[in-house]
């Protein structure tokens, strides 16, 4: 088949625009290459990390009093044990104020909730839904109360937390920390391919890359779930309701007003994941149409500002956005693979060949870094499954579709 492609493309197109062709095939082989050494220099310094001694930053004062907001919409399955692990966190439950926003629910949360013994705080607005809305409607209540409040912890009512995860926040907070994010693991990848995949992108994503981050002095980032914010940051910078990823796009608020956040990964929050791929192909289409909203919106602003104070935080969080996940680096690969036989191009090749390498080591070497199980690996052979339902939401969302509001995914 290629020797064919070979012999129809120098029959077609004359030799200047093979060349022209091939030109453009490794210009953009080179940006994938880019991006692979990117998460490389990431990987290097994650290990660094993990291989560094911990050592607990020194704290001052008394323990943060802490407000932990919880959203919830029709949760009713999973917001016991959400709370059970929040209240047998190790940390002085006179300091922790756990409040469930019972968000445009038509299920039992609400009273599940207040069987726990916590407070709930119900909102019903058809007209603005979704998690963003209901974190920004339940801060601008909590700053009229006169309770006291060092910092906001937001956990998701479809989450569990480790027994360490308010002292760690607190620890961090205390040292100086703005704000801080933990790991966000997936909690059932035995269940399918489709969540054992979900735990590869998610380990990469929310432990290694942060990692690497911390290591490097950058901010790390957040995921929505497991993050702690002082109380004056939130009151200097509101949170934002107007993302479809509200979490991605507050971390470049903060980064462009001069923050870090930082990572704690000593601690950590679990979710289970959607066990098919079509479930969580819906998921993923919320947060990569979010993505590109985000990107338009921050990405050439934080560069330009980051050169221009020589800022490498701001600059590199504009840069980052633009790094391509991983479905698009394997396939934009492969597809060069393809064209440098088509081409005869030994540079093509070697490049692109290079390049999944590259990406190889990164994804495998990660997933050993932080002790994934064995059904993970076994699971990237259905990588192309997943890569091929990904090439199709792009160019959904390429032609304008995909989702316009947040909607509850189903796991």
């Amino acid at each position: 088949m290629p020797a064919a492609l070979t012999t129809a493309l120098r029959t077609v197109l004359p030799h200047w625009a093979q060349r022209l062709l091939s030109q453009g095939f490794a210009t953009l082989q080179g940006g994938l290459a880019l991006a692979c050494l990117y998460q490389l220099v990431l990987l290097a310094g994650a290990r660094s990390a993990v291989r560094e001694p911990t050592s607990e930053a020194t704290t001052e004062g008394a323990a943060s009093n802490f407000v932990v907001l919880m959203p919830a919409h029709d949760e009713e399955r999973g917001i016991e044990a959400a709370l059970r692990s929040l209240l047998a966190c190790d940390y002085p439950r006179e300091r922790v104020r756990p409040i469930v926003i019972a968000d445009n629910c038509t299920d039992s949360t609400a009273d599940r909730a207040r069987r726990a013994g916590v407070e709930v705080w119900e909102r019903m607005d058809a007209a603005k839904r979704g998690k963003g809305c209901a974190l920004a409607w339940a801060l601008e209540r909590l700053w009229t109360l006169q309770r006291p409040v060092d910092a906001v912890v937001v956990l998701d009512a479809d989450c569990v937390a480790s027994s360490n995860m308010l002292a760690a926040m607190d620890r961090a907070l205390r040292a100086g920390a703005p704000a801080v994010q933990v790991s966000y693991l997936v909690d059932n990848p035995g269940e399918s391919h489709a969540s054992a995949l979900r735990f590869a992108a998610f380990a990469l994503m929310a432990t290694v890359r942060p990692l690497g981050k911390q290591r490097l002095g950058l901010s790390c980032g957040l995921f929505g779930t497991g993050m702690a914010f002082e109380s004056g940051l939130l009151r200097s910078e509101p949170w934002s309701s107007s993302a479809l990823v509200e979490d991605f796009d507050y971390h470049l608020r903060l980064v462009a007003a001069g923050q870090r956040v930082q990572f704690v990964p000593d601690a950590w929050v679990r979710s289970a994941m959607p066990i098919s791929f079509a479930s969580s192909n819906q998921q993923q289409a919320r947060w990569e149409k979010g993505k590109l909203q985000v990107i338009r919106r921050w990405s050439l602003r934080l560069i330009a500002s980051g050169l221009a104070r020589r800022d490498l935080n701001r600059a590199h969080a504009g840069v980052e956005q633009l790094i391509p996940p991983q479905s698009l680096i394997a396939a934009g690969s492969l597809g060069c693979v393809g064209a440098g036989l088509a081409l005869r191009s030994a540079r093509l090749l070697a490049l692109a060949g290079s390049t999944l390498v590259a990406q190889l080591t990164f994804v495998v070497y990660g997933l050993r870094l932080i002790g994934a199980p064995a059904q993970v690996y076994r699971a990237l052979l259905a990588a192309p499954i997943l890569i091929a339902g990904k090439l199709a939401l792009y160019a959904r969302l390429l032609g304008g579709g995909g989702p316009v509001s947040w909607v509850r995914t189903e796991r």
